[in-house]
Order: structure tokens, then sequence, then C-alpha cells
């Protein structure tokens, strides 16, 4: 319009005006206004733009993020991948909360033993196997494997995400492993027994270690107590022993068998511990 306004002028055809009802009232061209709409179609086409790059960059960050919690799940479990890359801010040592959650610990029966007859390679494919088989057991009940330690597990519930029914949940994944393990044997034709010690109470659950490395899991008495009495069915030959707090909960639902009070090694206060009827 400015163009074809220049040209008539050059013709003699006066179409520029500085008279703004002449302007809207006829063909008349008012340059102010003329510049208004180019410096608003400019100021528009610029929000735009930045809004463009901006969604960009946030599509791709959501991406390399998603992407992020999927290798990470790879390493740790899956719910504390996902806390760790959707937390609002960067998560330091000591990072928690104290709160009342079931663990679990398991261990394979003579493990020892078997490692010694196998090479490193079966070794290899039979831990494999197992853990891929009682890893879907524990996600059923909604158990987080928090550490592996060799061929140890330990296993917590109500945790990372709220359960509310995380001690039956604990019991049921005793239970659920002791079947996979009757049930198959791992790397074609390997039997292997686990054993299970169960409890519940207060723990501190958050990221313990060093600013260069973390690791998200579970501290306290109720922890160390559950790693004795997965201990303690050595002793007496049993598979899944489980102390008071669990035992409380859910003694309606599953059949326990009380042992004794037994003073569990790194407590001076006796523990009341039971074994489940399976």
């Amino acid at each position: 319009m400015l163009l074809y306004a220049i040209t008539a002028t050059q013709t003699g055809e006066d179409v520029i005006t500085r008279n703004y009802v002449l302007y809207m009232t006829s063909n008349r061209i008012l340059v102010g206004a003329e510049i208004d709409k180019i410096i608003s179609i400019l100021l528009v086409t610029g929000v735009l733009a930045v809004a463009l790059i901006r969604a960009q960059r946030l599509l791709v960050r959501d991406m390399i993020g998603s992407t992020a919690a999927h290798d990470l799940s790879r390493f740790v479990a899956r719910d504390v991948a996902d806390k760790v890359t959707t937390s609002d801010k960067a998560i330091q040592p000591g990072d928690g909360e104290v709160r009342v959650a079931s663990v679990l610990f398991t261990d394979i029966e003579g493990f020892s033993t078997i490692s010694e007859k196998l090479g490193p390679d079966r070794l290899a494919k039979m831990l494999n196997d197992y853990f891929g088989a009682m890893s879907e057991v524990i996600n059923q009940f909604g158990g987080t494997i928090s550490q592996y330690q060799g061929d140890a597990m330990l296993i917590t519930f109500n945790t990372v995400k709220p359960d509310a029914d995380h001690v039956a949940n604990a019991v049921r994944t005793s239970i659920g492993i002791q079947q996979a393990c009757r049930s198959r044997d791992f790397a074609g034709d390997i039997p292997l027994k686990t054993r299970c010690g169960i409890n519940t109470g207060e723990m501190l659950v958050g990221a313990v270690g060093s600013e260069d490395q973390m690791l998200f899991t579970v501290h306290g008495d109720e922890v160390n107590v559950a790693a004795r009495l997965e201990q303690l069915n050595k002793q007496y030959g049993t598979y899944i022993m489980a102390g008071e707090n669990t035992v409380k909960v859910c003694a309606d639902e599953f059949a326990f068998e009380r042992v004794g009070e037994i003073t569990v090694r790194g407590r001076s206060s006796p523990t009341e511990v039971y074994v489940l009827k399976v």
C-alpha cells in the first residue's frame, strides 16, 4: 500500500492524507496508521517466534528427561528414576523423610556352593534369569528393589511410592517368590530356594552418599531387624520370617507361627519372631 501511495503521488494523484476521518472514509492512506500496522505485525510475529522456540525447548527437554528416566531405570528402580528426573531441585545427600514402611530382605540359599560349581558366564546367566523372575513378582505387588547385594535384594514398600497396604504386599511378595522358585529352574536346570525376612516400622527413606555418587535407600533399626530375620531362616530351616510389627497388621490374612523372643544380633532387646506358613 505504501508503494502504491508513493507511485500514485508521483503520477500527480494525492492519495496520502494526514486526516484520520478522511483516511477512514475514503481510499486515502494514512502513513502513520500503516506504520502502526507494520509495528503490530512485527511484534506479534516476534511473540509467536519466542513462544514457538520456548515450546520446542520444553519438548526437547521433556524428551531428554523421558529418555534419561528410561535409561536410569535400567540401573535403579523405575520409581526412583522418575523421582530423580522429575524432582524440582537437585537431590542432595541426606534428603529424605521418616515414614512407616515395610522391607523385605531376600537371599538365595546355598549361593556360595552353587557359584563354586558354575563358571562366571553361567553364574551371570542364572542370576539374570533369577532376578528377572523375582522382579515380576515384586512389581506385581508394588515393591521397589532398592538394592542388589550379590544374590541378595532389599525390597521396600511404601517408600518411593505410596502404598496403604504395604505390610500385606510385602508378605504377598515373599509368598510369590517362594512359588516362583518352586515352579521353575533357572538358567535351564538350576533349582534355587530363597530365604526372606520381613519387618515393618519407622525408617528413613532418602538419598545417602556423597555429592558425586548417591544411593536412594532406607535406613533404620527396623531395616536391620529385617536383615537379621532373613539370616535366622538358616538357623531354623525356614524360608520366610517376619517381625512382630508385620504380624500385628496382617495376622488375620496370613498364618504365622510364633518362634519366640530372640535377641537379634546387633540389638540389646529381644525381638518377637514369627514364621510364615506357606
